[in-house]
């Protein structure tokens, strides 16, 4: 089976453009900086970085997979893509989509959890730093710190899946109302 995981950057963040409602942050308007996807290939691992000229490649890529596997890229970015495709994301790629953060919604009572919470907890290992720098960082033509971050968000998207698959249970940290309770381990079946 082709598999990638997929994940992007973007130019900007809600906050430099004001948009602080939930009604408001439309994740298109953010625009795509760097995309990538990490696969392997005769056991090796791949990865592959497109820049926002780039993305019928990136598209192209991800149309080729039997399974594109990454956190929250359903409601996150796909809708940053579908900017730039006359056809509906979703209906192109849902199908072969497993979300990670929508997947792990059913035994985390419905609560989101961050990649990093995930792979802190579980894996023992960070985001290098806040993901609200790397727009700047993009526009200051850091390009190649965020592919090493993009690389980062990759690599850890596959760890906690493959965690996940293989253990059968995750630990996330249980936050009620946004004051945090503790960290909780669950089952989860994949």
């Amino acid at each position: 089976m082709n598999t990638v995981f997929f994940d992007l950057e973007t130019q900007h963040t809600y906050n430099e453009l004001n948009l602080f409602k939930k009604e408001d942050k439309d994740p298109s308007k953010l625009r795509m900086a760097i995309g990538g996807i990490l696969y392997e290939e005769n056991n090796t691992e791949i990865h592959k970085f497109f820049g926002e000229t780039q993305t019928p490649q990136l598209l192209e890529a991800l149309n080729n997979a039997d399974l594109i596997i990454g956190h929250n890229i359903l409601r996150f970015d796909y809708p940053v893509l579908q900017q730039y495709h006359k056809e509906s994301i979703n209906n192109l790629l849902y199908d072969k989509t497993f979300d990670t953060l929508i997947r792990l919604l059913p035994f985390t009572d419905n609560l989101w959890t961050s990649l990093d919470n995930l792979a802190q907890l579980n894996l023992g290992i960070c985001k290098p730093h806040s993901g609200e720098k790397i727009p700047q960082m993009w526009r200051n033509n850091q390009i190649k710190e965020v592919e090493s971050y993009l690389l980062n968000d990759l690599r850890m998207t596959r760890d906690i899946y493959n965690y996940i698959k293989k253990n059968g249970k995750v630990k996330y940290t249980y936050k009620d109302y946004g004051r945090v309770v503790g960290d909780v381990e669950v089952a989860v079946k994949w």
